[in-house]
């Protein structure tokens, strides 16, 4: 994992962007987004859903068909 000035050579912000331009790779970013990936999906999906079905029984309290 990416610990910041870990390298004790360099101090201060010179440390910290050293750290991150040799922490932060393509191959780290990626393996990160790819293990979230299916959480944020799953999420995208579940909060389209409780929108429509909020909708929906907003509108049936009415008497309206409103999907």
């Amino acid at each position: 994992m990416l610990t910041l000035l870990a390298d004790t050579s360099a101090n201060g912000m010179e440390g910290i962007v050293t750290q991150l331009t040799s922490g932060v790779t393509a191959d780290l970013l990626f393996g990160t987004v790819s293990k979230i990936f299916p959480f944020i999906v799953i999420m995208i999906g579940f909060s389209f859903g409780y929108k429509v079905l909020r909708k929906a029984v907003k509108g049936a309290s009415k008497g309206k068909v409103g999907v």
